[in-house]
């Protein structure tokens, strides 16, 4: 560090005093730096700080720093210094992201030296520096579904992001983490069919930039995941070769059909795994909805699974047609072998909440409406 600043920094250090607390809100650790009042000319290692929020940028510069000391020549005439350093303290591991997630424990001690204190931090980690280099920074929803996507077609079993204007609470991560299993159906296959078990955990908990946090178990190996894999295709092939469409596209009604035909009896307590239904096993809703969607995922049908928001044990799909986007419920999969049966059919948004009965969240699915995905428009230019 050198011993003036430039000119720039002091602009931007001096924004951050401006703005008081909800800076703390908006700091990136993947592209911005903690911006400090200066270094103390004698010596580059110890900071200066003029203000109740130089003192927290100081700290947080240690800690994005992951040093375990540091020193602040503390500038302040007024005010109860002991209480301005513990409150300091609490706000670095409680508010920022990077400081919740990796911060231990922080402590100070500070001693009075004519015209300012001296403060020394000491910092203890839950994780080292080379964990902290390792966590992938995510813009918005959207990225975050992405990466949890990739975590579940990988089988990772340890994963935290840096999430940048995102503001979903842990119950909306949950969903997500559904949404990317059951939109794998080659994953879906431990544990009959039922979802991966996890934990989420978000540092802090509210805000707009946060730290995920998602720890997942597996019951299955790879091998076992790319096994599953190669007879799904096989059925699947099977079935299509010895079922081609009518025209050039299957149609919705074709693929209902297919998975109709395919699948053994329908049975609540039966298997939850797409290769069951195609193989004419008794089958629950889950495992034929996880048929429906990989049949169409193979003919290039857009497909989407959908969690019922008030009870995550619901499931069905949103699919693309001829005329838009639509809701398939799993009635319309149960073939025809009992009293439950009801005839294929789809849904709008407003036909589906018509029914009193389906909640889903809008922001995680395409809308469902005239012309909205509909596969006979034309490409977008």
């Amino acid at each position: 560090m050198k011993d003036h600043i430039p000119a720039l920094t002091l602009l931007l250090a001096g924004g951050l005093l401006l703005s008081g607390c909800s800076s703390m809100l908006e700091r990136s650790y993947s592209s911005t730096v903690t911006h400090v009042d200066y270094a103390v000319m004698e010596d580059d290692a110890v900071l200066r700080a003029e203000s109740y929020q130089g003192l927290v940028n100081s700290i947080l510069y240690y800690v994005k720093e992951h040093s375990p000391v540091g020193s602040i020549r503390l500038y302040q005439d007024a005010g109860d210094v002991e209480a301005d350093l513990e409150r300091a303290c609490q706000e670095v591991m409680e508010q920022d992201p990077l400081a919740a997630y990796t911060v231990r424990e922080l402590t100070y001690r500070h001693t009075r030296v004519l015209t300012y204190y001296e403060v020394d931090v000491n910092i203890a980690y839950r994780h080292t520096a080379a964990e902290v280099e390792a966590i992938r920074s995510v813009s918005g929803l959207p990225d975050l579904r992405v990466e949890l996507e990739r975590m579940v077609a990988e089988g990772q079993e340890h994963a935290v992001f840096s999430t940048f204007y995102f503001s979903g609470d842990k119950d909306l991560v949950d969903q997500l983490i559904l949404l990317a299993w059951y939109g794998q159906p080659t994953r879906c296959f431990s544990a009959g069919g039922a979802p991966l078990e996890w934990d989420v955990t978000l540092y802090p908990e509210s805000g707009e930039r946060r730290m995920v946090e998602i720890t997942a178990s597996w019951d299955t190996t790879s091998d076992q995941a790319a096994d599953y894999e190669r007879r799904l295709e096989a059925a699947a092939e099977e079935l299509l070769n010895a079922n081609p469409p009518a025209g050039m596209d299957y149609t919705e009604a074709e693929l209902v059909g297919l998975v109709k035909a395919a699948a053994g009896p329908y049975d609540d307590g039966g298997a939850n795994t797409a290769l069951a239904a195609l193989s004419g096993m008794p089958t629950s809703d889950i495992g034929r909805l996880l048929a429906m969607e990989y049949l169409c995922q193979r003919v290039g049908v857009e497909v989407f699974p959908v969690v019922e928001e008030d009870d995550p044990s619901r499931l069905w799909l949103i699919l693309a047609t001829a005329d838009g986007y639509r809701h398939l419920l799993p009635q319309s999969l149960r073939g025809n072998d009992g009293a439950e049966t009801e005839g294929f059919r789809v849904y709008t948004d407003e036909e589906l909440s018509a029914l009193g009965d389906y909640t889903w969240s809008p922001i995680l699915y395409p809308a469902c409406g005239d012309g909205v995905g509909d596969r006979s428009a034309p490409p977008e230019a």
